[in-house]
C-alpha cells in the first residue's frame, strides 16, 4: 500500500481486528456502522482518502461509501449474485454451470416440509451469509423438526442438496473483466467440522494435475456468469465427485484463514493483500508460478490445554496459538498454521501426519 494513515473501522472491540500471523493494526476506531460514511467524509477533506474491505458483511456498505464519496466502484456491479445465495445459484444454473438442488424457503414454521426432491441428509443456509455461519447438515425428519422450531417465523433461508464429493476451491482477481486465477486447492477435513473432527484446513493443487485446469476453468466460467465489472477478489469453492464439479459458494472477498498466505507461497502475492490493493485502486500485482507449495491447518482444541510439539516433518511449518474467548469452555480453533515445501509429495506426506498427530 502507499504510504499515509491507516484507519480499520468495526462495530466490534478493537481488540478483535487481529489475525494470527501478523501483528494486530495500530489504528483501530470502534463505531457503529452507520456512522462510517460520515466519519469517512470528515478525512476526505483533509485530502485523497480510499476505503477498502475484505468483510463479505460489509461489501453492501463499501458500495454506498465510495459512491457517496465519489470513488469508482469497486464491488461487483451485480453484487447480489455473490452476497444472495439464491441469486448466485440461479444465476449459475442459468449459465449451465452445476450446483446442488435448492428451494428458498418460505416464513419457516415446525409445519413446513422438506421439499420433495430432496432427502437427508440436506443442508440449511441462510440465504445471505458467510464462513459457514448458520449452515447446519440435518440428518434426519428429527433434526429438520428440531431446526424449525428453533428458527419458526423467520425468512430468508434456503435448504439444498447434500453433495459427496472432495471440497475444492479456486481463488482468483477481478480487474476491469480480467480473471487471473491465482491458487487451487482442496480441503483437509471439511469446512464443518463433526465433534470427531481434530484438524482441517487445505492444500494447493499444482499445475499438471487435472483438477487444477478444470478448476481454473470453472473459475473463469463462474466469474463470467456473477460478473467481472469491478476490481475484487473471488473465492470459489466447489465440490469434486468424480464426475463432475459442483459449485458450492461464491464470495467476492479474499479467502480467510491461511488460504490467502498460501497463494503467497504458491503465487508471490498475498491475495488479501492483492484484494486490497486493487480495491485502494493500486495496481494488480503480476502472479506467477513460484515453484513451491503451501497447506493451512486449523488444530481444535479446548481451553487450558496443553499443545504438544508437532511431529517431524520436512516441510516448514509455523504455527501461532490462538486464545479462547472469555468464558469459552467448548472447542475452538486454538492453533492455526502453514506448511511450506518445495516438494508437493512430501508436503502432502507432511500433512497427513499433522492430521494423525495428537496435538494437545
Amino acid at each position: 500500500m502507499t504510504e499515509g494513515r491507516v484507519v480499520v473501522l468495526t462495530t466490534d472491540a478493537p481488540s478483535a481486528v487481529s489475525r494470527a500471523d501478523i501483528p494486530a493494526p495500530a489504528d483501530v476506531m470502534q463505531l457503529p456502522a452507520d456512522q462510517w460514511a460520515t466519519r469517512i467524509r470528515s478525512w476526505a477533506t483533509d485530502g485523497d482518502v480510499q476505503v477498502v474491505t475484505n468483510d463479505e458483511y460489509s461489501l453492501a456498505d463499501l458500495a454506498e461509501i465510495r459512491d457517496a464519496l465519489g470513488l469508482d466502484r469497486v464491488t461487483p456491479a451485480l453484487l447480489d449474485r455473490y452476497l444472495d445465495k439464491v441469486a448466485m445459484k440461479q444465476a449459475l444454473q442459468d449459465a449451465e454451470i452445476a450446483v446442488p438442488t435448492w428451494h428458498l424457503l418460505p416464513t419457516l414454521s415446525v409445519e413446513l416440509a422438506l421439499p420433495d426432491d430432496l432427502g437427508f441428509p440436506c443442508v440449511v443456509k441462510p440465504r445471505v451469509g458467510a464462513n459457514s455461519r448458520g449452515v447446519r447438515v440435518l440428518r434426519s425428519s428429527d433434526e429438520w423438526l428440531s431446526w424449525l422450531s428453533r428458527h419458526s417465523g423467520e425468512t430468508d433461508w434456503e435448504v439444498e442438496e447434500f453433495v459427496s464429493g472432495q471440497m475444492c476451491f479456486v481463488d482468483g482477481l477481478v480487474t476491469h473483466g480480467h480473471y487471473c486465477p491465482v491458487l487451487v486447492g482442496r480441503y483437509v477435513g471439511g469446512l464443518l467440522p463433526t465433534p470427531d473432527t481434530r484438524i482441517f484446513g487445505a492444500v494447493d493443487v499444482p499445475p499438471g494435475q487435472d483438477l487444477h485446469d478444470d478448476a481454473i476453468a470453472l473459475g473463469a466460467r463462474v466469474a463470467r456468469a456473477l460478473g467481472t465489472d469491478g476490481r475484487f477478489a473471488t473465492h470459489l469453492e466447489f465440490f469434486e465427485t468424480g464426475e463432475r464439479l459442483v459449485v458450492m459458494e461464491v464470495c467476492a472477498r479474499a479467502p480467510g484463514a491461511m488460504v490467502s498466505e498460501m497463494a503467497r507461497v504458491v503465487s508471490g502475492h498475498n491475495l488479501e493483500s492483492a484484494h486490497l490493493q486493487i480495491q485502494a485502486g493500486l495496481p494488480a500485482p503480476a502472479f506467477h508460478t513460484t515453484g513451491r507449495h503451501a497447506a493451512w491447518i486449523s488444530l481444535l482444541g479446548r481451553p487450558r490445554q496443553n499443545l504438544q510439539p508437532p511431529p517431524t516433518l520436512s516441510s516448514a511449518l509455523t504455527l501461532h496459538r490462538l486464545p479462547a474467548k472469555p468464558g469459552h469452555f467448548g472447542r475452538y480453533v486454538s492453533a492455526i498454521g502453514l506448511l511450506v515445501n518445495d516438494d508437493h509429495r512430501a508436503l502432502s506426506e507432511d500433512l497427513a501426519k499433522c492430521a494423525g498427530h495428537c496435538w494437545f
